[in-house]
């Protein structure tokens, strides 16, 4: 007899499966982008009488990469001043750690006593936060689900008490809209069956690729 794989794995399957995919075209519009944009360079320059340069290779790769640094630590696009320089050292250690990892088989304990490897405190506290978000959450979700069996309009209750305390917020502001569409996401996360598989949320931490 053939098992049902738990409806909680499929899910989880299909999250990672359409996150998987949709990186893959991502990263192949990248791509496509910067072979578009050398040989367009090249026909620009053609066409303005100049002798097309050589551009190494990998060169529009490179500037992709160079500006998106500068735009995930903040800084300006030109200049690049004015970044969050905290910011940019937890990307430039994430690099570290994959190419540690993977490329130079630094295993956890050597990491640890590496300062451009291991993490900082900061990062520790952020992933601690994170971990302890996401143990609420599944806690939350459960005991909802368990409730919602002996009351099975509970989650429409506590959405419409939602509505009603954002009613009585009367938000107004950019910062008010803000703050009640984030009520309603969190409460809608916490509202979801536990069978509804949700990929992890970083607010601020950065993902290594492990």
């Amino acid at each position: 007899m053939n098992e049902t794989p738990p409806v909680s794995m499929r899910a989880e399957d299909q999250v990672s499966e359409i996150l998987r995919r949709n990186e893959k075209a991502m990263m192949d519009a990248i791509l496509k982008v910067c072979e578009d944009t050398e040989r367009r360079t090249a026909d620009d320059l053609k066409s303005a009488g100049v002798d097309p340069i050589r551009m190494r290779d990998g060169y529009s790769a490179s500037v992709a990469l160079h500006l998106l640094f500068l735009q995930q630590c903040g800084a300006d696009m030109e200049t690049s001043k004015g970044g969050d320089a905290k910011r940019a050292s937890q990307i430039l250690r994430a690099g570290r750690r994959i190419s540690a990892h993977y490329w130079e088989g630094i295993d956890a304990e050597q990491s640890a006593g590496r300062s451009d490897i291991a993490m900082d405190r900061e990062e520790q506290r952020e992933l601690a936060v994170s971990a302890q978000r996401a143990a609420s959450r599944a806690v939350m979700r459960a005991l909802v689900e368990q409730a919602s069996t002996a009351d099975p309009d509970l989650r429409d209750r506590i959405t419409a008490d939602i509505e009603t305390y954002i009613a009585r917020l009367a938000p107004i502001s950019e910062t008010d809209r803000y703050f009640a569409e984030r009520v309603r996401e969190n409460a809608a996360l916490l509202l979801q069956p536990p069978s509804v598989q949700t990929p992890p949320v970083k607010d601020t931490s950065v993902d290594d690729g492990e």
